[in-house]
């Protein structure tokens, strides 16, 4: 649903822009057919460009150099530890704290989607039948049928509906000359497919003003070409006289006369001359606006998804987010002695983070003091790596080796490889420290790993029956050297 909320978002932007545009740098433009198209065009862009994702070059998480000289071992070569490993869970988030405001309004926003659409098909069936059950009269190869409800002098598709009686009349030539165009133009397919578009973009005033816009650009098609037939000062005396005539229409019909304001605008535009082919250049306008929506909304690169490689420049300064489990309300587990996972995680992870700042790394704490942070604001953090510190409580009181956990099936795949490697590069640097662990496990059941953008880690450390109220140094040591090897190299 963040999707689905993204997108209608992004579409709807664009078409405002889009729409904008056209007013001001195309509507006055006597290029009726292409200006239709255009319309057309650029509503149907809208609905493409969110969909549309081009991801840029990124840097793998070995370097190729470090990867041809050291290989990483496989799991049967690192010799890992059979022993059980167990994460402490997470606070289950309550029903209010799930609940998300974009996803409401995603689902609110589809439903009324998927009611318009439904009540579009239903008008749409429902006069295909009347149209089927109607007597018709074939006329220059086109079917004429009487009027019904509220639908008089207009064209459906590859009807129209008028008085049979008035086709050997001027006044009913006229008629069916006009709606002859609009079935020879395909307006009646235009209409279809801007109701389709005004059901997906019901919240956006700019599409009411395109299918408006559209009427208006038909209306001007025709009348240019049937002026040219009978001759422009004929045909504009003929909708003069129909300035009294007042016409209630359908979202399907086709309109002869709308009101007088309407009429003023087209009898000028029948009369005025055509806009010189020069001014088609003014179309150009809309390459840089398009280039501009593709780059904004279709393009995936480092910065917006926070991709970070670990094998930067050497002797550039990397950022690590270390994250202490738990925090807050949620204690995670408590061991034989009352000492508490959250307060053990964030002694933890202030150490490492001294140790690392020696070694010139820049180390951002997911939270510094003991509180509790939502899975997705601590999955949010950018830098070079994440790992997210942890215990686990086995009363036997026997020291477990540590164990690690990498992100599976992940929005980004590269960070799920990116991810794997990492864990294995530094399951390998700990077992070089003569530090015991565990085979590293993929997890999709762990919150901080899917929502993570950068390469990230679920690391414990072990059993916490093994450990007093203090960590001991030599051991956060020996971690801290091989979590700066495996980010170095």
């Amino acid at each position: 649903m963040n999707n689905l909320f993204s997108y209608s978002i992004e579409a709807n932007i664009s078409l405002l822009i889009l729409v904008s545009l056209f007013v001001l740098a195309f509507r006055q433009l006597s290029f009726f057919r292409w200006n239709r198209l255009l319309l057309i065009a650029l509503v149907s862009f809208c609905t493409l460009v969110p969909l549309l994702k081009f991801k840029t070059d990124y840097v793998k998480l070995i370097d190729s150099k470090t990867n041809s000289n050291q290989e990483i071992q496989s799991p049967e070569q690192l010799g890992y530890s059979n022993a059980p490993f167990l994460i402490e869970p997470e606070e289950q988030l309550n029903l209010w704290d799930r609940i998300e405001l974009k996803k409401i309004l995603a689902y609110a926003y589809l439903l009324i989607v998927i009611f318009f659409l439904t009540r579009l098909v239903y008008r749409s069936l429902k006069l295909v039948c009347c149209l089927k059950k109607m007597d018709f009269q074939e006329h220059r190869g086109i079917k004429v049928i009487p009027p019904f409800n509220r639908f008089n002098n207009c064209s459906i598709f590859h009807y129209i509906i008028m008085d049979k009686s008035a086709l050997e009349n001027p006044e009913g030539k006229l008629i069916f000359a006009h709606e002859a165009q609009h079935i020879l133009k395909g307006h009646a397919w235009d209409k279809l497919y801007i109701e389709l578009m005004c059901c997906i973009f019901w919240i956006n005033p700019a599409i009411y003003w395109v299918r408006k816009e559209l009427h208006r650009l038909h209306e001007f098609q025709v009348d240019r070409a049937v002026g040219e037939c009978y001759g422009k000062t004929d045909y504009a005396s003929f909708l003069l006289n129909l300035t009294q005539q007042h016409q209630q229409i359908d979202y399907m019909q086709s309109r002869i006369l709308k009101n007088q304001n309407e009429l003023v605008e087209r009898i000028d535009r029948l009369m005025r001359n055509l806009s010189p082919r020069t001014k088609g250049y003014q179309y150009l306008l809309l390459v840089p606006c398009i280039f501009v929506l593709i780059v904004s909304f279709s393009f995936i690169n480092p910065t917006k998804e926070k991709i970070t490689a670990l094998t930067a420049v050497k002797n550039s300064v990397k950022t690590i987010v270390l994250d202490p489990g738990h925090g807050g309300k949620d204690n995670g587990a408590t061991n034989s002695k009352g000492l508490k996972e959250k307060d053990l995680t964030l002694q933890a992870c202030k150490m490492i983070q001294n140790e690392l700042e020696k070694e010139g790394f820049q180390v951002v704490l997911t939270h510094s003091k003991d509180e509790f942070m939502m899975l997705k604001d601590r999955a949010a953090f950018t830098g070079d790596a994440l790992v997210s510190i942890h215990f686990d409580v086995d009363p036997s009181n026997t020291k477990l080796p540590i164990g690690l956990f990498y992100p599976k099936a992940v929005e980004l795949p590269k960070i799920q490889d990116q991810s794997r490697e990492f864990a294995f590069r530094l399951t390998q640097n700990l077992k070089n420290q003569g530090l015991s662990t565990q085979k590293p496990v993929e997890s999709h059941s762990h919150a901080i790993l899917r929502g993570a953008k950068i390469p990230a880690l679920i690391v414990s450390l072990g059993n916490m029956n093994t450990f007093s109220n203090t960590l001991d140094p030599q051991f956060i040591s020996a971690f801290t050297h091989a979590l700066k090897t495996s980010l170095s190299e």
